[in-house]
């Protein structure tokens, strides 16, 4: 092992130690009635999907108190468009953004601790085990903290080999639970403007979409290894097309413009590519027109899962039992390479598991292709 490596993983251990030692504090005191609840969620788009149970069930549990969430302004929409939520800030988190990132300096660092220290909170959340979201947890001095080591997701965290892996949305709940706050709303929810949801349907209308079934397709993700090929996305979506008439569009920012590229190149069928510049807030508004949403494992699953629209998902390196589209739903479809690999995932493959599952029926389909169905 690498002497930085080492030296990044003592530093770690160090910070959750002392973070341990809030958490312990916080959870002797009365954290029942907190005035001003601060949370770090310093993470990716599907993981502030997938802590929306918890910001809706702090509002329940806290009718009075005011929240405030700090996050990557690339994100910023889903608590800011939250009703639970009356607070955002956002930071941009050296450790957790790729090299060509906006990222922020120290004195942006050193100004954001000033201004959480003078937020007077009485309850911090750190929903995320991520460096910075320890070091913030720290410098905050705040005396009311409330962690994943804090819950049972620290003992879950990695089971046995056979026990039951639960979805990364019990963290949300295990940090209720450590806050003794009940869970009433346990299915991740998003606010869409109605401003963003008019923008969508003006631009379906000029490409002669609106009333269309229409079959989203997101062939980016967060990282190579967790990226389909695109060509086989083209032939799942020309299956689709052809069998139910389904306008493809494809969706997908600047970082997934390879992948986007090479889907529209091998699509034998019409596709609408969706603009590149989408705000986060008119991706939900527009995946809410999808019928169908085609994706890898990637924020847009989560959000799609949300919005209720079945996804069809291919999963590779990560655990569909801990990542997959929630709440379940029938409709929904994974295929998973079963050698971590999402090359491994044959076109074939996601068609079996397409006709092989309620979603050709629930299009209209009488009757399906006779496949085995294991």
């Amino acid at each position: 092992m690498s002497l930085s490596r080492t030296a990044a993983r003592a530093a770690l251990g160090t910070l959750r130690a002392v973070n341990r030692a809030f958490c312990d504090r916080s959870l002797r005191t009365d954290a029942r009635h907190p005035r001003r609840v601060l949370c770090l969620c310093l993470s990716h788009l599907g993981d502030l999907v997938l802590l929306t149970p918890l910001f809706a069930n702090l509002r329940l549990g806290y009718p009075e108190a005011h929240v405030t969430v700090v996050c990557k302004s690339a994100v910023a929409d889903i608590p800011r468009n939250h009703p639970a939520i009356d607070e955002v800030i956002t930071h941009e988190a050296r450790w957790i953004l790729g090299p060509t990132s906006q990222r922020a300096g120290l004195l942006d660092t050193v100004k954001l601790i000033g201004e959480l220290r003078a937020g007077s909170y009485d309850l911090l959340v750190v929903c995320y085990d991520h460096p910075m979201d320890r070091i913030l947890g720290i410098c905050t001095g705040i005396p009311k903290q409330v962690s994943l080591e804090c819950s049972e997701a620290e003992q879950r965290r990695s089971p046995a080999d056979g026990a039951h892996v639960c979805h990364r949305v019990e963290h949300a709940f295990d940090l209720l639970r450590a806050l003794e706050v009940p869970i009433v709303d346990s299915a991740p929810s998003i606010g869409v403007p109605a401003a963003d949801v008019a923008w969508v349907d003006e631009w379906l209308m000029e490409q002669g979409l609106i009333g269309k079934t229409i079959l989203g397709v997101h062939p980016g993700a967060g990282g190579p290894q967790k990226r389909w090929p695109a060509e086989r996305f083209a032939r799942v979506a020309e299956n689709l097309a052809g069998r139910y008439g389904c306008k493809v569009v494809v969706t997908g920012g600047p970082v997934d413009a390879e992948a986007v590229q090479d889907f529209m190149r091998n699509m034998g069928g019409e596709a609408t590519q969706a603009p590149t510049n989408l705000t986060v807030a008119r991706l939900c508004a527009l995946i809410q027109r999808f019928t169908i949403l085609l994706c890898n494992d990637c924020g847009p699953m989560h959000i799609a899962a949300a919005l209720r629209v079945p996804v069809i998902a291919v999963f590779g390196p990560s655990s569909p039992e801990l990542w997959g589209p929630y709440p379940p739903d029938p409709r929904h479809i994974v295929a998973a390479a079963r050698d971590a690999r999402v090359e491994s995932v044959a076109t074939e493959e996601v068609l079996a598991a397409i006709n092989c599952s309620p979603l050709p029926v629930w299009l209209g389909e009488k009757s399906t292709a006779t496949i085995k169905c294991n």
